[in-house]
């Protein structure tokens, strides 16, 4: 067993590929795209040399991986950290141990002095955390799914609890529509506002909008700083083809249209990618235009609304109007997160729109 730091293509794909064995037996789990994530690792460890690929190795074959930087942490005020992704380990804590063992030699090369995770490559405001309660649920777009075990080796090589991350679960059945519609006419009445959806054929107005409500919106309590408008353009831009105007939703005031609430949910593509076992070939193509018109659940994985106007009901009007949205379209499963655990204001809000904890994603931390 030897931990080695990968530098060729042939074991950046090796590292790609090690999941396989791992997942073999979970059938809720959703593979990468095997070409996407292989390029992406390319880009960043081999060109940009800002990530580094770590894995440990025996008898030929991978049995633990990670992908790890520096970066400044604004939660911890750590000028160079480190953070993991990609995490991946047979049931061994040795082989753990090894793994992170070479990533802590890595890191205090670069200086860091501590290393938190898991996260995301790009946005670590997604696949935020591994996940420790939720294992029979389905993942949704965009977040963890791991074997049981993790949390368990993590902590066997001196990582503890930084904080929890949490999703709920989403009834039409609990929320009260008659009641919801009254107040909605009430508030958008009496603060003079109206709610719309996304408008496609105008996408540089509605990003400037959205990223106005969030940079107002966002508080010391959001983990990371409000994306750019030029991060929320290539966001958006990307992911276009995959996103639903009717789920986008966007509150102004009349008066000059100012935009004063948003709420962004993403059809589940998670259905699709587990068809498509991470591959895109002709039969996997086949899959994807297939299953992409049966894709019943959902995610909403932003809210804001600005300081102003907010515990004015404003949410309640996004939430009657996302409600009503996922019914038209015959959505059967709902999910909003993730949430920080401190979030209070968040976690209340979904909770009164009949918000059910049913996830927990847990970022773990160690000094080096």
């Amino acid at each position: 067993m030897r931990a080695i730091r990968l530098n060729t293509a042939r074991q950046l794909k090796k590292f790609v590929g090690m999941a396989d064995a791992i997942y073999k037996d979970l059938p809720l789990y959703v593979p990468y795209m095997r070409h996407d994530l292989y390029s992406t690792l390319k880009k960043l460890v081999l060109e940009q040399k800002t990530y580094a690929a770590i894995a440990v190795e025996e008898g030929g074959a991978y049995i633990a991986r990670l992908l790890v930087t520096v970066a400044h942490s604004k939660q911890l005020q750590i000028d160079r950290c480190g953070f993991f992704s990609h995490f991946e380990c047979i049931n061994d804590a040795e082989a753990a141990k090894c793994l992170f063992r070479e990533t802590a030699a890595y890191l205090k090369e670069q200086g860091a002095v501590y290393l938190e995770g898991t996260y995301y490559e790009y946005d670590r405001d997604n696949r935020r955390g591994i996940l420790v309660e939720g294992f029979d649920s389905e993942p949704m777009i965009l977040t963890s799914y791991n074997p049981r075990y993790y949390g368990e080796l993590l902590e066997a090589c001196g990582f503890t609890k930084d904080f929890d991350t949490v999703s709920y679960k989403l009834d039409y059945a609990k929320f009260d529509f008659e009641r919801i519609s009254r107040l909605r006419s009430r508030i958008l009445e009496r603060y003079g506002l109206y709610v719309s959806h996304a408008d496609f054929s105008k996408l540089d107005r509605e990003i400037d909008d959205v990223h106005r409500i969030i940079s107002a919106a966002t508080t010391e309590i959001i983990f990371e700083d409000a994306p750019s408008k030029e991060e929320l353009v290539r966001i958006v831009h990307g992911w276009k083809s995959f996103l639903w105007e009717d789920l986008i939703l966007i509150v102004r005031r009349k008066e000059d249209n100012a935009p004063v609430g948003m709420m962004m949910s993403i059809p589940n593509y998670y259905t699709v990618f587990r068809k498509m076992k991470g591959k895109l070939n002709p039969v996997a193509l086949i899959h994807m235009f297939r299953e992409k018109k049966r894709i019943r659940s959902t995610r909403a994985i932003l809210q804001y609304v600005i300081p102003e106007y907010q515990n004015k009901g404003v949410n309640f009007v996004l939430y009657h109007e996302f409600y009503r949205a996922c019914k038209n379209r015959g959505i059967e499963k709902m999910e909003a997160g993730t949430i920080m655990e401190n979030n209070v204001a968040s976690r209340r809000n979904v909770e009164s729109a009949s918000g059910q904890l049913e996830k927990i994603y847990r970022i773990y931390g160690k000094k080096l």
